[in-house]
């Protein structure tokens, strides 16, 4: 497992040499995201407690600018799902071709990157279902 994880990491470090086009949208992405996803919820519980839920005024403004910046870490997850990929198959690739693992040790270290991937995944899925939540709850009552 540490050889994969090593791998892997090696696998960031010849994306970003390479100037990997998901990689670098994703770096774009991170002083943005920092900052909005920190404010997201606030703004869409502010929203709704100003009336956003009746579909005018300010509170539905605020409420949406909530969701606009909630919309921005939801694609940050989005982003990051073919970064991670990418990285472990550089990682598995490497491994392989190097002969650095007995096949038993690859289909180990193949089972832990999958693994770890699909934390992204669920993470990525996660923050689209709480963004179609929010978004109901500020958008749902309208007319």
């Amino acid at each position: 497992a540490a050889a994969a994880v090593a791998a892997h990491e090696c696998g960031h470090a010849v994306q970003h040499a390479k100037a990997y086009g998901m990689l670098q949208m994703r770096s774009a992405l991170v002083p943005v995201v920092s900052v909005t996803s920190g404010l997201s919820q606030w703004l869409v519980i502010g929203g709704l407690i100003l009336g956003a839920a009746a579909g005018s005024g300010m509170g539905f403004y605020v409420a949406v600018a909530g969701l606009v910046f909630m919309a921005l870490a939801t694609l940050f997850s989005f982003v990051t799902l073919p970064v991670e990929y990418d990285a472990s198959n550089r990682a598995l690739a490497w491994l392989k071709n190097r002969h650095m693992l007995s096949p038993e040790e690859y289909n180990g270290a193949e089972d832990a990157l999958k693994w770890a991937a699909r934390t992204y995944l669920v993470a990525a899925i996660g923050a689209l279902a709480s963004l179609l939540y929010w978004a109901l709850q500020v958008l749902g009552n309208r007319n």
